[in-house]
C-alpha cells in the first residue's frame, strides 16, 4: 500500500524523486569537505523520498524508526552514562563546547524526554495509517476464498486462511478501539460488544491475542514448509542414486530455499514475545521499551533493508 499525503498541488513523493535524478550529478564550486557533505546529506534525503514514494515504504521507515526511538528512550532513562556518551561524540563532530551535565535526566514534574514523546508520536501516526489495513487484509481473504491452486499444499492453505482471518480479527477490534478512544465510534457500541464496558481496554486485550493467533500461524508454516522440503530432498536424493537426470543448479536452490526460511523464523521469533506481552493482562515479565525496539527492529530488519537497498539511484 502506498501512502501519499502530499498536500493539494504539490508534486508527489515519486514525481520529486523522478525529477530528482536529473540534476543529482550537478556539482558545485566549493571547498571539497563541503562539497562531500552536501552530496552525502542529498544522497541521503534522496532516497529516503524514494524510500517513501515505494509501496510499503512510508510504513517500513516509520516502524525502523519508532523501534530505534524506543531502544534510545530505553537507554536514556537507563543509562545517564550512554546520554552523556552520546551528547560528547555530538559535540566533537560540532567542533563546540558541551553544556554542562545535568545531574538527572528528567527532574521531577517535568515533561517527558523528547525521545520517548517523539517515539509516541510516530507510534500514534502507524497507529492511526493501520486504520487502512483492512483492505489489503480483505483482497488476501479473497484469493485465499477463490480455492487454492491445483499444486499447492492444502495444509499451508488452511493455515495461511485461519492466519489471515486472525489478523482480519485484530485490525477490526483495534480500528474500533481507536476511533472509540477518538469519539468517532459511540461508547455504547463498545458496551454492546463488550460485556456492558463502554471501555476500550479490553476490546484492545482481544485485538492483541488475535495478532498473536496469526503470528503464531507462522510456525506452523514454516513447520508445514520444513516437512514439504524435506519430502522433496528425500525424493530427489532417491532419484539421484537411481541414475535419474535432476536440475543441475538445486543446490542453489536449496541455498536460497533454506535462507527464506531462516530469515522467516528469525522475523517471527521476533514478533512473537511482543505479541504475547501484549495479549496478555499480566504482560511477559522484564518487558520494556527496549526489548520491544530491539524485537520491532529484528522483525522489520529484513523488509526494511530490501527497500533501503531498491532506493539506490542507478
Amino acid at each position: 500500500m502506498s501512502d501519499d499525503n502530499t498536500e493539494p498541488g504539490a508534486p508527489t513523493a515519486k514525481a520529486v524523486d523522478e525529477a530528482s535524478d536529473r540534476v543529482t550529478s550537478k556539482d558545485v564550486s566549493v571547498p571539497i569537505d563541503v562539497v562531500s557533505a552536501a552530496k552525502q546529506l542529498d544522497h541521503v534525503i534522496l532516497r529516503l523520498n524514494k524510500l517513501i514514494a515505494s509501496p510499503g515504504g512510508l510504513s517500513a521507515f516509520l516502524s525502523t524508526l519508532n523501534y530505534n526511538l524506543y531502544i534510545l528512550a530505553y537507554l536514556q532513562t537507563r543509562s545517564p552514562a550512554v546520554t552523556k556518551l552520546a551528547r560528547t561524540i555530538m559535540g566533537y563532530l560540532k567542533k563546540q563546547p558541551l553544556k554542562p551535565e545535568p545531574t538527572t535526566l528528567v527532574a521531577a514534574g517535568a515533561a517527558v524526554p523528547s525521545i520517548a514523546a517523539l517515539a509516541g508520536l510516530i507510534s500514534r501516526a502507524r497507529t492511526t495509517l493501520r486504520l487502512f489495513g483492512l483492505f489489503p487484509l480483505y483482497a488476501w481473504l479473497r484469493t485465499l476464498l477463490a480455492g487454492r491452486k491445483a499444486d499447492a499444499d492444502p495444509v499451508l492453505h488452511r493455515i495461511a486462511l485461519f492466519q489471515c482471518l486472525s489478523y482480519i480479527t485484530y485490525q477490526a477490534l483495534e480500528n474500533v478501539s481507536v476511533l472509540a478512544d477518538h469519539g468517532v465510534v459511540s461508547k455504547k457500541f463498545i458496551a454492546k460488544i463488550n460485556r456492558g464496558d463502554s471501555t476500550t481496554a479490553r476490546v484492545y486485550l482481544w485485538a492483541y491475542r488475535a495478532w498473536l493467533g496469526g503470528v503464531s500461524c507462522d510456525f506452523l508454516r514454516l513447520a508445514r514448509e520444513a516437512q514439504l522440503e524435506r519430502r522433496r530432498r528425500a525424493v530427489r536424493a532417491r532419484m539421484e542414486s537411481e541414475g535419474e537426470a535432476i536440475a543441475e543448479d538445486h543446490e542453489e536452490e536449496d541455498s536460497r530455499t533454506d535462507a527464506k526460511w531462516w530469515t522467516d523464523l528469525m522475523i517471527t521469533s521476533a514478533w512473537f514475545p511482543m505479541a504475547l506481552h501484549f495479549s496478555s493482562s499480566t504482560g511477559v515479565p522484564g518487558w520494556n521499551l527496549g526489548w520491544m525496539g530491539l524485537c520491532g527492529l529484528v522483525a522489520g530488519s529484513s523488509r526494511a533493508r530490501t527497500l533501503w537497498g531498491a532506493t539506490i539511484h542507478p
